[in-house]
This record gives C-alpha cells, structure tokens and sequence, in this order.
C-alpha cells in the first residue's frame, strides 16, 4: 500500500517544474469530463489568481525530478482557494477554502487515493499552509455524481443544506468539514515543501470521480 503526498505547484523546485508539465497531459476517464475540468484549463487560471493554490496527488518514495517516475505517480490534483465563490456558499468566506477541480487520474480509481486525499490529515496540513486561519473546507459536488457524493462523504465530508445553482452543469451540493489540525504547517520545509505526507486507508473496491469547479 503506498503512501500519498499533495505537492503545492505553486513553488519553483524541480519536482515542481516536472510535475507542472506532468499535470498539464493528464486525461479523465469516460464520462468525467462533466464533473471536473483539467489543469490544462485550470491551472493558468490558478497561475493569475493569487487566490488559488494548486497541488498535485502523488505517491510517496519516488524520484519526482525523472519526468517518467513522475509521470507514473502523480495520481490526481486539485486547487485551494482561498476565496472564489465562498461568499456564496458559507455564512463566514473569510474562514473557509475551497476545494476545486479536483480529480484522481483513472489509473488510480478505485484505490483509495480520492478518499484519502481529502481526507485529515493529508488535506488539512495543506490547507493550513495556505489559510492558517481557515476553520473549514467546502466543495460543491453535482447531485447526480453518486460516487463523488460517496468520495467526499467517506473523507468526512456532509452536506451544508445549500446548494450552488450557477454552475454550468446543473445544481451542485454544497459540503463541507472542518479543518482537523491543531498546529499550524510552516510554509515551507528545508526542502522548500512542506511535508504534507500520509499513508493510505485500506481502499474501497469502486471507482472515484470527482466534481467540477473551475
């Protein structure tokens, strides 16, 4: 069973310039594209929002230099923001993020990884990195996406009772969970990364999608 790590891409290292350029080839399986968006589109738009931090899912133990070895453990990503439409979604926007255009690549569906990446602690110590005073985490999930509704629900995500309405591909659960860390990450590590690592829950025998917002 390996391990997971969400590397920030919005730090300039070389597993960083690899992983960026990695990201950017990434594919959905059949039927995802409804749900999520890729960083070909969502990452430029991360790169002028100083809102919007974006991040990789990747594996534990490799050498994330070697575009190849790269290549073969990034599993998913994902963008924190710190402000997009929160406004419209909780009663306190200033101390919530949201959590964006999140996927797991299909290679790795059906594994764990989705779960696991949104889940305490791996998801947290990022956020905290990014919004130290953030309480919360809200995404918003397509009411016909049953899997991505089971994803966010097993990484102790529930519903608000709100809905978002102006997205392009109908109404979307609002849901949401606190931020489960009691100290704060340091910014950066003495390897300019912050050590946002975890081992993986035992998987779950189905695939994952995710939710679209861009």
């Amino acid at each position: 069973m390996v391990g997971l790590r969400l590397v920030r891409l919005d730090r300039y290292t070389a597993e960083v310039s690899v992983l960026r350029q990695v990201v950017l080839r990434h594919r959905l399986a059949p039927g995802q594209s409804r749900y999520t968006g890729l960083p070909v589109e969502t990452l430029p738009r991360a790169d002028v929002d100083p809102a919007r931090v974006p991040f990789a899912v990747v594996r534990t133990g490799v050498d994330l230099t070697d575009p190849e070895t790269a290549r073969d453990a990034c599993a998913g990503f994902g963008i924190i923001d710190r402000v997009g439409h929160l406004s419209d979604l909780v009663d306190a926007p200033e101390r919530a993020v949201l959590l964006r255009a999140f996927y797991v690549t299909p290679e790795y569906q059906g594994l764990g990884v989705g779960r696991t990446a949104c889940s305490a602690p791996l998801l947290d110590l990022l956020v905290a990195g990014v919004a130290p005073r953030a309480t919360d985490i809200v995404l918003c999930v397509n009411e016909g996406n049953e899997v991505g509704l089971r994803t966010y629900r097993s990484a102790g995500f529930t519903s608000t009772g709100r809905r978002y309405v102006d997205g392009p591909n109908g109404p979307q659960f609002v849901m949401s969970r606190p931020v489960r860390t009691g100290a704060h990450v340091p910014e950066r590590s003495e390897a300019g990364v912050p050590p946002h690592t975890v081992t993986p829950v035992p998987p779950r025998p189905r695939p994952e999608r995710t939710e679209k917002s861009q």
